[in-house]
């Protein structure tokens, strides 16, 4: 189903304005077809969760997703898609994942954020929340061909609409912490494209292998001279991505 729905989900600490660059790229077919959306407390999207977990979360997306779509998701958003896909295969074509992983939290031999990032996160989130999300926004762009420019863009684009609820910002960490979906991304029925930067100090291009061995049928792009923002560091080689989804 080439011609099917495709949902873009972002980030931790970003918003939908964050696929700017790449709506405004997109030939008129292509953009007919895509949706961008704020997960509750972020950007323009004021609802509010009871428990603000991966499960809610999912049936949250089901709520926006009317017909059988592609769901790709950013990084955190990328948690999302698995989760959507694992709960609603029958609403889901594909999956997309951007810069993402099941599991982002370093463990054994699995490849992730060192747990101490994630915590130092955390206790910073409590003093100024602002300030985390430029912090983790420079981090995003590390190791970029274009770093400053990718960062400004980024900036932009993220503070241009209302900062995020704390509440929202404190889940998301939570979840980037403590939620490991590899036994429900093993279990997928869907097709799987990730798209993986090759200087991504977040998600490391070597997880590559790992994803093959728990999803031999995915099929991974690692691309060169970018880091955790693809679609804004190579925008044209990320809309070919997404069209061939």
């Amino acid at each position: 189903m080439n011609d099917a729905p495709i949902i873009l989900i972002h980030g931790w600490g970003m918003n939908k304005q964050i696929w700017n660059g790449v709506l405004d790229s997109l030939s008129p077919e292509l953009l007919d077809r895509v949706t961008v959306v704020d997960m509750p407390g972020y950007g323009n999207n004021t609802e509010t969760l009871e428990r603000y977990d991966i499960d809610e979360l999912a049936g949250w997306l089901k709520s926006i997703v009317k017909q059988p779509s592609h769901i790709v998701g950013w990084s955190l958003g990328g948690l999302l898609a698995i989760k959507f896909a694992q709960q609603y295969p029958d609403l889901t074509v594909g999956v997309g994942l951007v810069a993402s992983t099941p599991k982002f939290m370093e463990e054994g031999d699995w490849l992730g954020i060192k747990p101490n990032v994630l915590a130092m996160f955390s206790k910073q989130l409590l003093v100024d929340h602002k300030d985390t999300v430029k912090r983790f926004l420079k981090i995003q762009a590390l190791g970029s061909e274009s770093m400053r420019a990718d960062l400004k863009q980024i900036q932009e684009w993220v503070f241009s609409v209302p900062d995020p609820k704390i509440e929202a910002l404190d889940a998301g960490l939570t979840m980037l912490q403590n939620v490991d979906l590899r036994e429900e991304f093993s279990s997928l029925t869907v097709p799987v494209n990730a798209l993986l930067g090759r200087l991504d100090s977040l998600v490391p291009n070597s997880v590559e292998h790992k994803l093959i061995d728990l999803l031999p049928g995915a099929k991974i792009t690692v691309m060169p001279g970018v880091s955790h923002a693809p679609f804004i560091s190579k925008k044209e080689q990320f809309i070919k991505w997404l069209q061939i989804l």
